[in-house]
Order: structure tokens, then C-alpha cells, then sequence
């Protein structure tokens, strides 16, 4: 399959689903929260088999990213597929579009793309651009400069938010305090020009609940805010076995004064449509109770489905989250 047939056919694949009324009307509301798609859903149309390597992948990602991308599917047709699901908001991830970010005529074709659809962008989430708490104070500026063309690429294309990693080295405190001093930073700066600063639990200490509500005390800033990843709270790398977690519940406790988006991860479905390994109902609820009122990006990580029918089953449960949060 080539990337012009890749919308439709998957439209072919969104017209067969079985999920009702999935076009019936936008999702966005005024209730509880609102619901974005994750570019990142879609990561295996995107790639292809260019993951398969991953030692090659990251060396290619920096020297030559367009290489990566083997996959069917353009990086800007998720804002095509997001319309036909029925959401009007996506979540992006700069590793789908590595080489584009100073890229001027792609990324006006891309916001042109989405305008014709009626979609808008929420959080850039960036990866792959340095240690905000390495321990050399070069290195950190360095960090801090190489995301400053994706704050430009986020705004461009209108993003409310921008997302970044707390990884560094050393110990719990001392990357705590690293990351403290480039996170400040970068709060002011992009507070400056409209642009709302978030850090992930995306692995490494972040992946601790506590140590990463303590960084948010630490750096206190109004314009830094938490992007709570659902699972994400296995600490260290992501190859350890057996992973050493965190505990979830304790972790969404633990950021749920901070959080200002959510990563809204599924793996696989129950017959009643209930994620097989996280309690929607009990973790949203934890959020909402919060205070939380922002998007939850539907972000399909398994592999028993294709991408296209684990975003929809993954926006049907945020609906039906949302519906019973909304009644009780």
C-alpha cells in the first residue's frame, strides 16, 4: 500500500467498525474533559519497518530523518483520520516529522491540511532533543536550545502545549535539581509567547509519581504543568524484566494537581470495551476530581488490533468514561 491509498483505505476500515454513531458529531464538549487523537497511534503506518532497528532508527532519526518514515502513511494525514473519527483535536509527536520542524512549506501544507479538515493541534510532545537535567550546565543549554525550533514548529501550527522529558543523570536529587533549573527556564520562555510548558512520566525517575510532583514544587512556575501518561509508571529504562513500577494509582494521586493533559494509553479491550489492564473509570475519575478539565488523547499502543481500530475502540471508552463520570 502506497501513502495516496492510505486515507482511504483507512476510511474503508473506519465505515466497516462496528462502533456506533462514531460520526454522528464532534467529541469535543463542555463536560469533564474533551478528547484529542495521538499522532502517535498511528506510529506503525508511519515507520513501517523503520523501528525494527532501533540502534539504526535513532542514528538515521538525527542524520537523515525522512529515512525512518517506510511506513504507508504521511505524518500529516492524521489530521484526515481524526476528522473521519469524529475528533477535532490531535496531540503530535516530533519523532513522526523529525526533519520538518524549520521546515516552513510543510508545516504551512500541514496547518493548511488541518484547517480543510477542521482540526486544530493541543500538545507537541518532544523527544530526541538532549537532557534538560544532565548534569553539565552546557549540556542542559544546549538541550534547552534544541527545543527551541520545536516551540517555533509548535506554534506555527498552533499548539497549545509542548511537551517535554525530565531525563538527566545522577541521583533522584540531583536530577531533580537539574531539571529544575532548565525547566524554569524554558516556563518563562514559552510563557512569553503563549505556549504552555509540560513534562511526561515518560520513563526514568519522571516515571515516579512523587519525585515528579516534587520537581513541580520545586520549579513552581504557572506555566509548568504535568502531561499524565496513564501507565507510565515503570521506572528506569524500558527494557527492565520484570519492570519496576510505580505504584499507578498512588502515581495518578500524585499528579493529578498537575496534570493539564493525559495521555489516554490502551493496549487491548475487554468484550464490554474496557481497557484489559487499566481501570479508566477509577483513573479518570481520580483526574476529573482534581480538577482536571483538559484533553485526554486517545493513544493506542497494542498489538491485537490494527492502529485504526484501537484509536476508535480508544475514543469509544473515553466517550463511555466520560458518560459515566458524567452521571455519577
Amino acid at each position: 500500500m502506497n501513502r495516496r491509498n492510505f486515507v482511504k483505505t483507512a476510511s474503508s476500515l473506519v465505515a466497516m467498525s462496528v462502533m456506533p454513531n462514531l460520526h454522528a458529531s464532534p467529541l469535543k464538549t463542555n463536560r469533564l474533559f474533551d478528547i484529542a487523537l495521538s499522532q502517535w497511534s498511528f506510529h506503525r503506518a508511519i515507520f513501517g519497518d523503520g523501528r525494527d532497528n532501533y540502534e539504526w532508527f535513532i542514528k538515521t532519526l538525527h542524520s537523515d530523518p525522512d529515512s525512518v518514515l517506510k511506513g504507508d502513511m504521511d505524518p500529516r494525514d492524521i489530521v484526515t483520520i481524526a476528522r473521519k473519527l469524529g475528533v477535532e483535536m490531535v496531540d503530535l509527536a516530533n519523532v513522526l516529522w523529525f526533519g520538518h520542524a524549520q521546515d516552513k512549506p510543510w508545516l504551512k501544507q500541514f496547518k493548511a491540511m488541518a484547517n480543510d479538515q477542521g482540526v486544530g493541534f493541543t500538545c507537541l510532545l518532544c523527544d530526541e532533543l538532549g537532557y534538560l537535567g544532565s548534569p553539565s550546565k552546557n549540556k542542559r543549554d544546549l538541550a534547552i536550545e534544541k527545543h527551541k525550533p520545536w516551540i517555533d514548529a509548535a506554534l506555527e501550527l498552533g499548539c497549545s502545549q509542548l511537551r517535554v522529558n525530565a531525563y538527566g543523570e545522577g541521583t533522584y536529587l540531583e536530577q531533580l535539581e537539574q531539571n529544575a533549573e532548565s525547566l524554569a527556564e524554558l516556563a518563562a520562555y514559552t510563557q512569553q509567547l503563549g505556549l504552555e510548558l509540560l513534562v511526561e512520566n515518560h520513563g526514568h525517575p519522571s516515571s515516579n509519581g512523587a519525585w515528579l510532583a516534587m520537581l513541580m514544587e520545586k520549579v513552581k512556575h504557572p506555566n509548568l504543568g504535568v502531561y499524565t501518561d496513564l501507565d507510565n509508571f515503570f521506572m528506569g529504562g524500558w527494557n527492565h524484566s520484570p519492570q519496576r513500577r510505580y505504584d499507578t494509582i498512588q502515581g495518578l494521586h500524585d499528579l493529578a494537581p498537575y496534570t493539564r493533559g493525559v495521555s489516554a494509553k490502551t493496549y487491548g479491550f475487554e468484550s464490554n470495551g474496557q481497557e484489559s489492564k487499566i481501570n479508566y473509570l477509577q483513573c479518570m475519575k481520580i483526574l476529573t476530581a482534581a480538577g482536571f478539565t483538559g484533553y485526554a488523547c486517545a493513544e493506542f499502543e497494542g498489538e491485537g488490533m490494527s492502529e485504526m481500530a484501537g484509536s476508535i475502540a480508544t475514543i469509544s471508552l473515553l466517550k463511555q468514561t466520560r458518560d459515566m463520570l458524567s452521571k455519577a
